[in-house]
């Protein structure tokens, strides 16, 4: 067998083919005409790649044909086959795919088109037209990379979308002051320059809808993860995807709808480590998915909110990108909370530099608004249950588990009672025992020992509990008690105005009240002596110039402009005036008419104060609207909207107006909602900012507003010369434009 194996497998000498290494034997010559090849002559087989190569479809299409015809005929090949063979195979895919597209752009709807115009302005990632682009675009070549969703540049005219108000100082109150210095828009040349700056800008948010305009919108249309991910091995397309700035920006695009995607990862690592960070960084929350590139970029979104300072708007933007980024799942929340609390002990969290006290109080405030923002997305009772694994200490678990029961069980109380979310107006009570006993873990021995820690917080096995004789350091801290709902339900509670009820008709009233004030107390100071009875002497004194003002008398107002001046004082005003006014009762009360007036004005006053408890103060006018009804007498509605219009002269623009449009249109008269706005445009002035006119137009729509109102008159005719002269950014969207134009006749 071995032999016949021999035999078979390796060819005698002087039988293997010339081109397989065989000859004639040494010292004999092959017989004339008896040598036999199984090979191509050299060069040949090349030869017939190369024209396969031509001879394919569109190949005189191919950005290589030349190198190719080079070849071609540098191994023998005739130029004029070559020619034959590019011009035969010529079918123009290329141009009927361009001619298509032209036809689709002719027949898109009008509403398409003007959503495709204003995709310049999409935040990138957000699954529209607009995506990240390559930082490298255009650099260090002879021409500018395209750009994906506009044309490069655009950015430049790129206005933040939400949160922020326009500046409120001189004649630019409440306006973006575009073109301030030069010639007035008036004059011939000031014309001639707003009409080219329009021109330019127009052309530069116009959407190229060339082939890859249309594919890319293909691809998000139809683009399965699945299928892409079952691809074997890595496809040569991959490749030249993720070297493609286009390429990366359509993958980019998907990622938040896709975060599973193997493609969308493989393409997100690629970008990060071939010098392409800011595609990612651009991308947000949709990186906080890859852990391996998650915590570099939390690390440098807490350096740039450290480095924010006093800066409110930058302070903000860093606050609003680490919400979103860390959001994303319970795993990068949890990892974000631990450099949060690192930071607020004093620590630097890994990001060197050191801390210091404002580093530290501003990582508690941003962990408190993260806290807010896991509970909107992933469920507050999720959050809730997993905030002890964040406590500094046992007692502080402890603590945060009894504070997670009181609100856990507030809040199906308020569902029982059908009231939304956060909605003001009448709070249900708190639960007086799981109140008593988190009163006892801060002020009372005799119950704080008794109190078994939540699940896995005790101390290990084999070690005893603290003694009952512990001292005062082992009691929690205040952190468990700066939950801003906590803080929210206690005021609440402290500050109830039981409206028709006796004071004696509850007799645990009165103890809940002392034990809210307590808490408050212990959370809004550092526990120094003379901080805690300043603190609760002003609370004191807000709860007796409330009890007057129910009776129909004011406080004089000079002292209760210091009052308010104490912040936990004012939310004290904004409670009981919220829950006083949001209960329908109360207009049924005979006291009622003498002391609207006052907590108008308490309300006014304690808003115009504390800025950042616009938010609350904006909940107890929707609650006071909400049970007035829309059949209340004209004055009580007026009144209430009177103190919206102080706040806007306060500053707090968009909020009011947005509350105006979205929740008050409800509860209010049309011709209500006109006064309103004329109130506010006595106070704004031109040129107005493009936010501020949609939101006005938006509240002009809800109120039926017509033409012949000199104040929203002029309004309409100063925002219709800023848009034809190109001077409103951002644009009005298509349904404000039309009824802008509608006001107008």
């Amino acid at each position: 067998a071995g032999a016949m194996m021999d035999r078979v497998d390796t060819p005698p000498p002087g039988m293997v083919p010339p081109g397989m290494g065989g000859g004639p034997l040494p010292g004999v010559s092959a017989p004339p005409g008896t040598s036999v090849s199984f090979a191509e002559p050299p060069g040949e087989s090349k030869l017939l790649d190369l024209e396969r190569t031509l001879a394919a479809k569109d190949a005189v299409m191919e950005p290589e044909v030349l190198a190719t015809l080079r070849d071609y005929v540098a191994n023998g090949g005739k130029p004029a086959a070559a020619i034959e063979l590019l011009s035969e195979n010529y079918r123009g895919y290329a141009q009927m795919t361009g001619l298509v597209c032209k036809w689709l752009e002719i027949t898109e709807p009008e509403e398409e088109k003007a959503g495709a115009g204003g995709a310049g302005h999409q935040r990138a990632g957000s699954g529209g037209i607009s995506a990240a682009v390559s930082p490298q675009a255009g650099r260090g070549s002879g021409a500018a990379t395209p750009t994906f969703g506009r044309p490069a540049g655009a950015e430049d005219d790129d206005t933040p979308q939400g949160g922020g108000t326009m500046p409120r100082t001189g004649s630019a109150a409440f306006g973006l002051a575009s073109g301030g210095g030069g010639e007035r828009g008036n004059t011939p040349t000031g014309q001639i320059r707003d009409k080219t700056a329009a021109a330019l800008r127009n052309w530069r948010a116009r959407v190229r809808k060339d082939e890859m305009w249309f594919l890319e919108r293909l691809i998000r249309r139809k683009f399965d993860p699945r299928r892409v991910d079952a691809a074997k091995g890595r496809p040569a397309w991959m490749q030249r995807l993720l070297v493609s700035d286009r390429g990366r920006a359509v993958l980019f695009s998907l990622a938040e709808a896709h975060p599973n995607c193997l493609l969308i990862t493989i393409a997100i690592q690629h970008a990060w480590q071939h010098g392409h960070a800011d595609e990612v960084r651009a991308l947000g929350p949709a990186a906080a998915s890859y852990f391996s590139i998650f915590h570099e970029l939390l690390a440098e979104h807490f350096t740039a909110l450290i480095a924010a300072g006093d800066d409110e708007d930058r302070r903000a933007d860093a606050v609003d990108v680490i919400k979103r980024a860390c959001t994303q799942s319970l795993a990068t929340y949890l990892f974000a909370q631990m450099m949060l609390a690192d930071l607020a002990r004093g620590g630097d969290a890994g990001l060197g530099g050191g801390s210091s006290k404002a580093v530290s109080a501003l990582a508690s405030r941003v962990s408190r608004e993260l806290e807010a923002a896991a509970a909107a997305t992933h469920g507050s009772s999720t959050v809730r249950k997993i905030a002890p694994l964040l406590a500094e200490s046992d007692a502080d678990a402890v603590a945060t588990a009894v504070a997670g029961d009181l609100l856990l069980t507030t809040e199906e109380e308020r569902r029982r009672r059908g009231i939304e979310g956060n909605a003001a107006g009448v709070a249900p009570p708190l639960p007086r025992g799981i109140l008593k006993k988190l009163h006892a873990l801060y002020l009372d021995d005799s119950t704080r020992d008794a109190i078994a820690p939540p699940p896995g917080m005790g101390p290990p096995p084999g070690m005893a509990p603290p003694s009952s004789n512990a001292n005062a350091s082992e009691r929690p801290g205040a952190n468990p008690l700066r939950q801003p709902e906590l803080l929210r339900s206690l005021f609440d509670e402290a500050f109830r105005c039981n409206v028709g009820a006796a004071a004696s008709a509850d007799p645990g009233r009165a103890e809940s009240r002392a034990q809210c004030f307590d808490l408050i107390v212990r959370a809004v100071t550092d526990g120094g002596e003379d901080e805690v009875a300043e603190a609760r002497r002003a609370l004191e004194s807000a709860t007796r110039a409330l009890e007057a003002a129910a009776r129909g008398s004011a406080l004089e107002p000079e002292s209760f402009r210091d009052l308010v001046g104490y912040p936990p004082a004012a939310a004290g005003v904004i409670a009981w005036v919220s829950s006083a006014m949001g209960d329908p009762e109360h207009y049924r009360q005979v006291h009622a008419g003498a002391s609207n007036q006052v907590y108008f004005g308490m309300l006014a006053r304690a808003a115009v104060s504390q800025p950042r408890l616009c938010e609350r103060a904006l909940d107890a006018i929707s609650a006071a609207l909400a049970a007035m009804g829309k059949g209340s007498s004209e004055a009580l509605h007026l009144g209430a909207l009177d103190v919206a219009v102080e706040m806007v002269e306060a500053g707090h623009v968009l909020p009011v107006i947005e509350a105006a449009t979205e929740r008050w249109s409800r509860h209010v008269d049309p011709s209500h909602l006109r006064y309103f706005a004329g109130e506010v445009l006595e106070v704004a002035g031109p040129p107005y900012g493009g936010r501020f006119a949609s939101a006005m137009v938006r509240l002009l729509r809800g109120a039926n507003a017509r033409r012949g109102n000199r104040t929203i008159d002029e309004f309409v005719a100063q925002v219709r010369r800023q848009r034809e002269g190109g001077r409103l950014h951002p644009n009005l969207a298509k349904e404000d434009d039309t009824f802008l134009d509608n006001l107008a006749k």
